[in-house]
């Protein structure tokens, strides 16, 4: 019996494991780097980052220097492509930060206000559609002060709502040396952690009920960026006022400690709000789930007994 137990845990695991994904290769120059070529390897496998105090949130768990095989060299107001391991499918916004080195890439923490965004992309409405790919592309600034740089990729899974379960991070960091530069002055700059309270309109919001707009976390994008091959994707209706200042109580779950803190949000987009079960590869069930049951597209498949999703 305990075996059997033991057996029955194993395979829980594997398959929440493997539910997963990890972005592990990075396209420079129409050139497709190797698995963990310039990219930091993590050694959580493709577990997300949940503890928004934790340093593992600037480069995943084991993404420290020394992790990657090298720095790749990338032209100012060239393009470049993270690609995941699996298409992404938990539903959530992605965004990508860039953080100057102060002497190489290999050898820099990301630690220190020194974290800007260059790109982001969130929902569309009605209906309501989540940038859920293999591959993402943006551009480096073409201003951006030739160096050595962190380039990293952050998507949040926002399908297990706050507070019943914490939000998931999913992070690959690149290691990047930047050519042709401007004299751009990068900002707002921001701590990785830090970037993130857990406090957020964007943090807490229930996807699945009367979701019909969404404030992005963290800063905004900086003004000096050149955009990139995926703008962010317009909406029905919208404003760009922030957010008022929001507080919450410190909670624990699994560990997780989320403090009290305040603090602003930024652009907001909304439009109506969509109807019917949950969306392709969205989640449908599980012990202590509070949201849909049914799914628009697909059907409900169980995945361990905390998670089940629609899939084709």
């Amino acid at each position: 019996m305990k075996a059997f137990a033991v057996l029955a845990a194993v395979s829980a695991l594997s398959s929440q494991v493997s539910a997963h994904y990890i972005f592990q290769q990075l396209t420079v120059g129409g050139v497709k780097g190797a698995v963990y070529q310039n990219i930091r390897k993590n050694t959580n496998y493709n577990s997300p980052i949940t503890d928004v105090t934790s340093n593992d949130m600037r480069c995943n768990e084991g993404g420290v220097p020394g992790s990657a095989s090298g720095t790749a060299s990338i032209a100012a107001g060239s393009s470049f492509t993270f690609s995941a391991d699996t298409p992404v499918y938990h539903n959530g916004p992605i965004a990508i930060y860039m953080a100057k080195a102060p002497s190489t890439a290999a050898s820099f923490d990301g630690s220190g206000q020194v974290w800007f965004k260059i790109w982001q992309q969130g929902p569309t409405f009605n209906p309501v559609t989540w940038p859920l790919r293999t591959d993402y592309t943006a551009t480096i600034p073409s201003s951006l002060p030739s160096g050595e740089y962190l380039l990293r990729i952050e998507q949040l899974g926002l399908h297990n709502p706050y507070p019943a379960a914490l939000p998931q991070f999913y992070i690959g960091c690149a290691q990047v040396s930047v050519t042709g530069g401007g004299s751009g002055s990068p900002g707002p700059l921001v701590s990785i952690p830090g970037h993130v309270k857990g406090t957020e309109p964007g943090y807490t919001v229930n996807i699945y009920n009367n979701f019909n707009s969404y404030t992005f976390l963290g800063p905004a994008v900086w003004s000096g960026g050149s955009g990139s091959t995926n703008p962010q994707p317009t909406t029905t209706a919208g404003n760009t006022n922030p957010q008022p200042t929001t507080t919450l109580r410190t909670t624990t779950r699994g560990g997780n400690t989320q403090p009290t803190t305040t603090t602003r949000a930024q652009t907001t987009t909304s439009s109506a709000p969509s109807t019917g079960g949950a969306p392709l590869y969205g989640q449908c069930g599980g012990i202590g789930w509070t949201g849909p049951t049914t799914c628009a597209q697909g059907k409900c498949t169980k995945n361990g007994d905390y998670y089940s999703q629609c899939t084709p």
